[in-house]
């Protein structure tokens, strides 16, 4: 009687116990940032504003039922810079930038599966209306994004980097 409880038992918890589900991991990020300076009349003036975002991130899973490891690692770095200097005039820059990240992957028993996507856009524009002096923008974003799936089939990796600029300036006298 005891035997055959036993078995009963194992039988019953055993599908319980061998149904593992996948292993996944995703990240992202979102970085949307507005810059700008406005310089107007008068004598000699001077204007200046500056931007700076860093992401970085990283994350680390391991699936072993599968023997497999999956590492993920993305960061970037934007900046946007502007700059007005005259005298009787109205000097400006005006910048907006948005940059997106995304990883998605899920190891499994035979090569897995992964993701990305790394994506950026920016609008600038500089004015010089009358008056002596300059108006500079400056913006830019470098990123990269890792993947690595190690397990007993092998390694898998997934590699994707974006870099982005933009200068725009306007200057001169009467």
């Amino acid at each position: 009687m005891r035997k055959g409880l036993g078995v009963f038992l194992i039988l019953i918890f055993l599908p319980v116990c061998a149904s593992f589900g996948a292993l996944g991991q995703a990240q992202g990020f979102l970085l949307g940032a507005d810059n700008g300076v406005l310089l107007s009349g008068g004598p000699i003036g001077a204007a200046q504003n500056t931007n700076l975002a860093v992401v970085g991130q990283n994350q680390r899973s391991t699936d072993p039922y599968h023997f497999a490891t999956a590492l993920q690692f993305e960061g970037g770095v934007l900046i946007q810079g502007a700059y007005a200097i005259g005298m009787d005039g109205l000097f400006g820059v005006g910048q907006a930038a948005n940059v997106a990240g995304g990883q998605l992957q899920v190891p499994g028993a035979g090569a897995g599966f992964q993701d990305q996507v790394l994506n950026g856009d920016f609008a600038q524009g500089v004015v010089r209306d009358g008056g002596i002096g300059a108006a500079l923008g400056i913006q830019g974003f470098v990123g990269v994004q890792v993947q690595l799936i190690l397990s007993p089939h092998g390694a898998n990796t997934n590699v994707q980097y974006l870099g982005l600029g933009q200068v725009d300036q306007v200057g001169g006298g009467p």
